[in-house]
């Protein structure tokens, strides 16, 4: 096993997508987005823990004093185009297979992430 992942790092997502059961709609755009951070965040980054990049609740947490529509295009562009030097040497890669509207999704889901106290043992 590469790595082992405390399913107590994944809480607050579990938190968010059960929240979105009570709304149809919104419960299909959680499962998407769900299904993008896993595919194509989680080789980089991890709800607590620095890994390549910054943990989730860290983002979240620099950015969330601002604005929540200027943060959250922020980061929606910073995941379509990539970013060097917002965190230290190692640069984030253009998400070229994430289109707009995930990224929006994923940069709200980030943003929820702020208030969350939830950290990971293991």
């Amino acid at each position: 096993m590469l790595h082992s992942v405390s399913w107590v790092s994944h809480l607050p997502l579990v938190v968010f997508c059960g929240l979105m059961t009570f709304n149809p709609a919104a419960k299909a755009d959680t499962v998407a987005v769900t299904d993008i951070v896993r595919a194509q965040c989680l080789s980089c980054h991890q709800m607590d823990r620095n890994r390549v990049g910054p943990p989730f609740r860290e983002i979240a947490q620099r950015y969330a004093h601002g604005p929540a529509q200027e943060a959250q295009a922020y980061l929606q562009r910073q995941i379509q185009q990539g970013s060097r030097g917002n965190w230290g040497a190692i640069p984030m890669p253009a998400q070229n297979r994430i289109n707009a509207e995930q990224a929006q999704a994923i940069a709200a889901w980030l943003l929820s992430l702020a208030n969350s106290s939830t950290k990971e043992t293991s």
